[in-house]
């Protein structure tokens, strides 16, 4: 029974794991009756049944017999082929992924992983320390001399070896992304160098370092119930160079200058959020949020907003299938720096979910930037993170019994720094000691990392932990009272100033002459109370933030309520407002205690208001 013109067969079987799901896709190919080599294509299970890809990947010169069984023939006999056929598996993510019982970190490189382990690899590594430290630092930290020799070991291959090869596909901007393949151990002194003599201020880039080294640890915090749950922002003024700076820290895991990044603003909030799932346990870059004008401010609002949740809940989307089943979550799995030249609109819950290191443009050394860019074009910052990477399996991951004590390590290192910062500023949002417990989670394995491979003596890492402590407790204390200015109460509060001095809301001065008139008064002053009206004013406030173009999306109810918890507001015996009497009027007032709202006001204490 004649069933085609052609002659198909299978050259490979692909697996294909994103992360989420796993996918089987064969390779075709073929030879025509007419004696040309059909060119090879790629077809899932569900197509090769139906035939429907036939006429566009081969064309009409392919033709198929009639009749009902003729194309469950032509299926049966090209799956008679897959013996021969070569199997692959493909990742399209990054990160730890546990394959034939072992850790492995997954990054796109020039040459594909192989899924087995060398012991003669271990044993080549720890038999090449790098040479003593010598000397010490300005800071009395010690080093190791630069000598420049050529010191690289890599991981033996096998050739005969026929586990599985480790080929990691990333497509369009994430292509950039790539890891190495040899860990030339002296390059761990450009890194080091990077944090000792940093182009840009150590407030930025002691930070960013710690950020780096935490994101590989993502896997392991996750399962100990920790798992980072914000952004990176770095903000600062056009020609600051933001971009360049985040471009520099991603070269711990690609190849990135500041006109590549991988996201952007730009970028609809879907794709950077499938983006995020894809990049687990590697840094990633959303760049330059500036709008030009409102309509854009409030589209990358709404985007910032996506992406802050997203990254500060890890939750993905709950979505159904077609047959009302439900499609398995996609959550960011990484970390993510933002840059912009302004903060979003994002209230206090988003503000709360970031991270700000403040960039001013005399803070960078172009000098050691220009040195440091060429470390990173050179490859010297993969070669460093891949490093870290082996020496955190031969560490911590060997075997389940040393993964569990990792995940203990850490947990309880965050619950330590944690409660430490607490104690250190205990009215802050209770997101930023997670926040700071995750930085110092990042800091102390990468200086643990440059201790045991000789670059800074071991007794050293304390000093520059310490060091990098106090750093990031003032940085959190300005993020501390960045959160505060956004809580829904003290914008409220600070609106209702603004509207008071411009005279768009007149308070009449309790017990000085004069009639009320609702229709000019919006309220009374006395030395101790604001008594407005709340919905008046409320209308008030909402109108100068929506001409502003600002976001202000609270209820009357729900400001009232924020008010109260922060003591801002002298209730009444059963209700949040008061009942007071002007002229032969009784009115129903909300009373404001101004030993409250003029310091979030800015307004000298005890100043009278001119109405």
């Amino acid at each position: 029974m004649k069933l085609c013109n052609f002659v198909p067969r299978i050259v490979s079987e692909k697996t294909v794991d994103d992360g989420a799901v796993v996918e089987k896709s064969l390779v075709l190919s073929g030879v025509h009756a007419d004696g040309s080599t059909l060119p090879k294509v790629e077809v899932t299970g569900a197509e090769l049944s139906n035939f429907n890809w036939l006429l566009d990947k081969w064309g009409a010169k392919c033709i198929i017999e009639v009749g009902q069984s003729r194309k469950d023939h032509l299926r049966y006999y090209i799956q008679t082929t897959a013996e021969e056929a070569e199997q692959s598996t493909e990742y399209h993510v990054t990160g730890w992924k546990k394959i034939n019982g072992e850790w492995h970190f997954l990054l796109p490189t020039t040459t594909q992983q192989k899924a087995c382990h060398s012991e003669e690899g271990d044993q080549a590594r720890r038999g090449n320390p790098l040479p003593p430290a010598t000397g010490r630092n300005d800071r009395g930290i010690a080093t190791v001399a630069d000598t420049r020799v050529e010191h690289a070991c890599s991981l033996p291959r096998n050739d005969n070896d026929t586990s599985p090869l480790l080929n990691v596909v990333l497509n369009g901007k994430l292509q950039r992304y790539r890891g190495a393949d040899v860990d030339d151990l002296y390059d761990l002194i450009d890194a080091y160098n990077l944090y000792e003599k940093p182009p840009v201020s150590s407030l930025i880039i002691h930070p960013l370092i710690a950020f780096a080294f935490l994101t590989p640890l993502n896997e392991f915090l996750k399962q100990a119930g920790c798992m980072p749950k914000f952004v990176l922002f770095i903000t600062g003024r056009t020609g600051t160079r933001k971009s360049t700076i985040a471009a520099l820290i991603l070269s711990f895991f690609g190849q990135f200058t500041s006109s590549d990044l991988p996201m952007s603003f730009r970028d609809t909030a879907n794709s950077i959020i499938a983006n995020a799932f894809t990049l687990k346990d590697v840094l990633t870059c959303i760049d330059d949020f500036y709008p030009s004008d409102n309509t854009e401010m409030k589209k990358l609002n709404a985007t910032a907003q996506t992406v802050m949740r997203a990254y500060g809940d890890r939750t993905g989307r709950a979505r159904l299938r077609s047959d009302s089943t439900l499609m398995e979550s996609r959550p960011p799995q990484g970390n993510a720096i933002i840059t912009g030249e302004l903060s979003p609109d994002v209230g206090e819950s988003g503000t709360a979910r970031y991270f700000s290191l403040e960039l001013k443009e005399e803070d960078v050394d172009l000098g050691s930037l220009s040195v440091c860019q060429s470390e990173a074009a050179d490859g010297a910052y993969r070669r460093t993170m891949y490093a870290y990477t082996e020496w955190l399996k031969r560490r911590y991951l060997c075997d389940d019994s040393h993964v569990e004590k990792l995940r203990d390590k850490l947990l309880n290192w965050h619950k330590t720094f944690r409660n430490d910062y607490y104690h250190h500023n205990q009215i802050c949002h209770g997101r930023l000691p997670e926040t700071v417990a995750c930085l110092m989670i990042g800091m102390r394995f990468f200086l643990q990392f440059m201790a045991e491979n000789a670059v800074i003596n071991q007794e050293d890492q304390e000093v520059e932990l310490e060091l990098f402590r106090k750093e990031l407790y003032a940085l959190a204390d300005l993020q501390s009272d960045s959160v505060e200015q956004d809580k829904p109460a003290n914008i409220f509060i600070r609106k209702l100033y603004a509207l008071i001095e411009s005279g768009v809301i007149v308070l009449k001065r309790k017990g000085e002459p004069g009639e009320y008139t609702p229709s000019f008064h919006s309220g009374l002053e006395d030395d101790t109370y604001l008594m407005i009206h709340p919905d008046s004013v409320h209308r008030q406030v909402k109108k100068l933030c929506s001409d502003a173009g600002e976001a202000f999306p609270f209820t009357m109810r729900a400001i009232m309520k924020a008010l109260v918890e922060e003591g801002i507001v002298e209730p009444g015996k059963d209700t949040t407002t008061r009942v007071t009497k002007v002229d032969k009027s009784t009115l129903r007032l909300l009373f404001l205690r101004k030993d409250r709202t003029e310091p979030i006001a800015g307004v000298n204490v005890g100043a009278e208001i001119v109405c």
